[in-house]
């Protein structure tokens, strides 16, 4: 926990070395505990990260030969999960406009060794939401549970149950209303984020990220896997009546509109997010769109879109991302399939921002005017990049990389992984045909210029230039002999190390003032290896003018680094130095002859 043993803050600890010594600097100003709401001690902890062994937090020595004594039961990767969920459905339930009047938790805990079971939320507008984590044997039989369930109705208005998946109160809820509500955590980066499940009989849950869900208008947790089942329940013949706390939203008049004998289809299993629709033509509440992915194959081009009210912010012709919560569907009819989209409303897309789904038209790179999108200006680089490669441009080729490069560091996180999945997709593409043909010595050249003149705008700070030259470099790596992929190779990855970590990584050769990270210092220490590597190749190969060259860019290096650490690399290099004379002169005795 961090800040306090009292703190409601859970933290992870990466299992990558270099994510660790990360988080270590991150929170280098605050301290670590064995939280209390986590069965814990209350102890001071710190950050154990070491050669070999998985990063971890750790226990303070006690100064005694005794072991440290601590009970909590539980330390693995979702021990905290209660604490997480406490925290997304505040902040959900504060988007629905409901405010916490009061919370409790249920188990053992704060105490040593001790575990949450459970705990209830209610809000200021009359809603229970009961929350089952753990077996409980209070609660647990067949008898106690629906005792309890109907004590917590007689006192509150609404009441919502969200269930862990593998307790046994699913089976009750399940038998009552056809399906239960689940709620678990999955690992995104250094935290945990919330799914709700639908958990339909003896069947997988169907997760929706909580964001995707709401509260409807009776109060209800409200997700597009409920909605499915309930809008089944009512269609299909003979289907079981629900109880009546367990009343629905239907859709829109609209869409249960099927015609005689005619079956309904259920499906269209994609995510809101995946999908871009461009309006056709509206008719009030009705919108005639086409709908496209740029991620998965869909089954149709042509959709209605449902909306709750007429909105006069469609623009016709133009890109529009779906707002959530939404539920597609399918309906047949006696000429084909109709698909239907039963949405909150449409957004369109801003003129500035990345557009995943799109499919701009493509154009030159020197025609993209600045209005155009930043998708639209990484497709135009794309569709530049394929054409120098086609005609064996290695000079146009590298710059459109390195432009590629620099326009990716300029989206956001989502936009980045999107981009650069799109750029890497290209490039296997392109990378099927014949590579052009280049000189060998030219190529290892140029590419250690550019590795050194990257290393050093990244030490100076300027990221963005790095990045476009560690593109240029990328590119040209794939024409360097075999002999030299291994040696680049650790290049190019500690160069990608040093522009993925923080700024404050990046520091100059010679700085005095500040003592260098132990993640600066490994990646000195493979371009040093590196530089060693290649001189000794050189030098094995006859080519001393070349050789000198790279000695010429391990001098700064090892200039700028503890002389006590690299007294070997020193040593190595005025063997190297002695050789490449001695090899000079006999070059140069062997012309004269």
């Amino acid at each position: 926990m961090l800040g306090s043993p009292k703190s409601h803050e859970p933290i992870l600890m990466p299992f990558g070395r270099i994510d660790a010594e990360l988080l270590r600097k991150r929170h280098s100003a605050r301290r670590f505990f064995c939280g209390e709401w986590l069965g814990g001690c209350g102890k001071e902890l710190y950050t154990r990260i070491g050669p070999q062994k998985v990063p971890h937090f750790a226990h303070h020595p006690e100064g005694t030969s005794r072991p440290i004594t601590c009970r909590r039961s539980s330390n693995d990767v979702g021990s905290a999960d209660h604490l997480y969920i406490r925290q997304a459905l505040t902040r959900w339930l504060t988007k629905q406009d409901h405010q916490i009047r009061e919370f409790s938790w249920e188990g053992t805990i704060p105490r040593q060794g001790g575990t949450c079971t459970g705990m209830t939320i209610e809000t200021t507008k009359g809603l229970l939401i009961a929350i089952a984590l753990r077996p409980d044997l209070r609660w647990d039989s067949d008898r106690p549970w629906p005792q309890r369930d109907a004590a917590l109705r007689r006192s509150h208005k609404k009441v919502d149950w969200l269930f862990s998946p593998t307790v046994p109160m699913v089976k009750h809820m399940t038998r009552r209303q056809g399906y239960a509500l689940v709620v678990d955590c999955e690992s995104d980066g250094l935290r945990r984020t919330v799914r709700i499940g639908t958990k339909i009989g003896g069947k997988i849950p169907l997760w929706a990220n909580l964001e995707d869900c709401k509260l409807d208008e009776q109060g209800r947790i409200w997700t597009p896997h409920v909605a499915d089942h309930r809008r089944r329940s009512v269609r299909l013949p003979g289907a079981p009546a629900e109880v009546e706390h367990a009343k629905v939203m239907e859709p829109p008049p609209e869409s249960r509109a099927v015609e005689a004998g005619v079956g309904s289809i259920i499906g269209f299993p994609l995510s809101i997010s995946l999908l871009a629709v461009v309006p056709c033509s509206t008719n009030g509440c009705v919108i005639e769109a086409e709908i496209k992915s740029e991620v998965v194959t869909l089954p149709t081009q042509q959709v209605r879109i449902v909306l709750p009210e007429q909105t006069a912010d469609v623009v016709i012709g133009r890109d529009h991302r779906v707002i959530g919560p939404a539920l597609i569907s399918a309906e047949g009819t006696q000429t084909g399939v109709t698909w239907r989209i039963h949405a909150q409303g449409l957004q369109a897309f801003p003129q500035g921002e990345l557009e995943p789904l799109a499919e701009p038209t493509p154009t030159r790179t020197d025609e993209v005017s600045p209005e155009a999108s930043a998708w639209g200006r990484l497709e135009s680089i794309l569709d530049g990049l394929t054409e120098a490669r086609r005609a064996r441009d290695v000079k146009a080729s590298t710059r459109l990389n390195g432009e590629a490069e620099a326009l990716i560091a300029t989206l956001g996180a989502t936009e980045q992984k999107r981009a650069r999945k799109r750029l890497n997709r290209r490039r296997r593409a392109d990378n099927r045909a014949e590579a052009p043909p280049a000189a060998s010595s030219q190529s290892v050249r140029e590419l250690g210029r550019i590795l050194d003149l990257a290393f050093d705008k990244a030490r100076a700070g300027d990221v963005p230039e790095a990045r476009r030259l560690h593109g240029q470099a990328l590119e040209l790596f794939r024409s360097v002999p075999i002999a030299h992929v291994g040696a680049f190779q650790e290049l190019l990855n500690s160069l990608q190390r040093a522009l993925t970590s923080q700024p404050t990584v990046l520091q100059t050769r010679r700085s005095a003032t500040t003592k260098p990270s132990r993640h600066s210092h490994r990646a000195v220490r493979q371009k040093i290896s590196a530089y060693i590597d290649l001189i000794g190749h050189a030098i094995d190969q006859g080519k001393p003018s070349y050789a000198k060259e790279l000695c010429k860019g391990l001098e700064p290096l090892l200039a700028g680094s503890p002389e006590s650490l690299y007294l070997a690399e020193s040593k190595q290099l005025a063997e190297y130095k002695t050789q490449i004379s001695a090899l000079h002169d006999r070059i140069v005795s062997g012309r004269s002859d």
